[in-house]
């Protein structure tokens, strides 16, 4: 059984960076992480949410471009399946990311459930 010198329960924002931080001190350091690395600002949201705005206000200002001396000729939509394509793809890339620099510090992450006994 290997032993850490901190564990951290919860891998969003907080949890990630203090991991990164710990080994960075050259603490063997673990982290437990029950969903997806990120939290829930990355994964379910802030970050989706902004991806999906930009969509919607992109598509929103070709509605309007006429005003502004632009047209677009033959018409325009939108492709909902390729923007939560898009969507899914930068949370991806951002949680990619986060276990990257974890891996690089050597921080151990374990997906599951972590508890605090005794």
């Amino acid at each position: 059984m290997k032993l850490y010198d901190v564990a951290i329960i919860g891998g969003g924002p907080a949890g990630y960076t203090a991991g990164e931080r710990a080994a960075e001190k050259g603490l063997n350091t673990i982290l437990f992480e029950k969903n997806a690395l990120g939290g829930v600002c990355l994964n379910e949201g802030c970050i989706p949410t902004k991806t999906l705005l930009y969509s919607a206000k992109t598509y929103d200002n070709i509605k309007s471009c006429n005003k502004y001396g632009v047209s677009v000729d033959g018409g325009f939509s939108f492709d909902l399946p390729k923007i939560i394509a898009r969507k899914q793809k930068t949370v991806r890339k951002l949680v990619a990311g986060i276990k990257q620099k974890l891996a690089v510090h050597n921080v151990t992450v374990i997906n599951g459930d972590a508890v605090i006994e005794g």
